[in-house]
């Protein structure tokens, strides 16, 4: 698919590899590539698809961090495809605390964390936890992007405009649908 593409690395010789693999053989690594995959196209379906593989993937490793943020952004992202909001924002929460927790340098980990924050209306923390994602990975175009999200919700359109520019800098293949609001 088209979309596929434009994720790079998600488009790897290890997704393939775990595609073909029986589903009790897949290790938290695989179901992790998996569960992103199912986000790439979101529809309700496909996010209960994400949910239920990276769930599992942070059962077979509750210690690996890259599968509670991605189990952050599905229940975020659930949130606006039909899911109970609360419920959602709630759970969103708690998975991107405990990836902060196992790993506090990761900065996609803030961002999940900032993102869930906001989602909850506690907007101080959420600055402060997008603040730290951008410290910690300061040219990564994923963590500028989040924070475009935010930026106005933040009173910051201008550093919002310019974190944009500066993403697509970055990424030849950003998506334009990459600078909506999430709120």
């Amino acid at each position: 698919a088209q979309m596929e593409q434009t994720y790079g690395p998600l488009n790897t010789p290890e997704l393939a590899a775990a595609r073909r693999k029986r589903p009790e053989n897949l290790t938290a690594y695989e179901l992790n590539l998996l569960g992103v995959e199912k986000q790439l196209n979101p529809t309700p379906e496909s996010l209960d698809e994400s949910l239920q593989i990276l769930n599992q993937a942070v059962k077979a490793d509750p210690n690996f961090a890259r599968a509670w943020i991605n189990l952050a952004w599905t229940h975020s992202m659930r949130g606006d495809y039909g899911g109970d909001w609360a419920v959602e924002s709630q759970a969103a929460l708690e998975a991107a605390e405990r990836a902060t927790r196992l790993d506090p340098n990761d900065a996609e980990a803030h961002s999940a964390l900032g993102n869930a924050l906001g989602l909850t209306g506690d907007m101080g923390r959420a600055k402060a936890e997008f603040d730290m994602s951008l410290q910690l990975g300061p040219s990564s175009a994923a963590i500028l992007t989040y924070y475009v999200g935010w930026a106005s919700t933040f009173g910051e359109p201008e550093r919002g405009a310019e974190m944009a520019d500066r993403a697509i800098r970055l990424n030849p293949n950003y998506q334009p649908w990459a600078s909506g609001s999430f709120r």
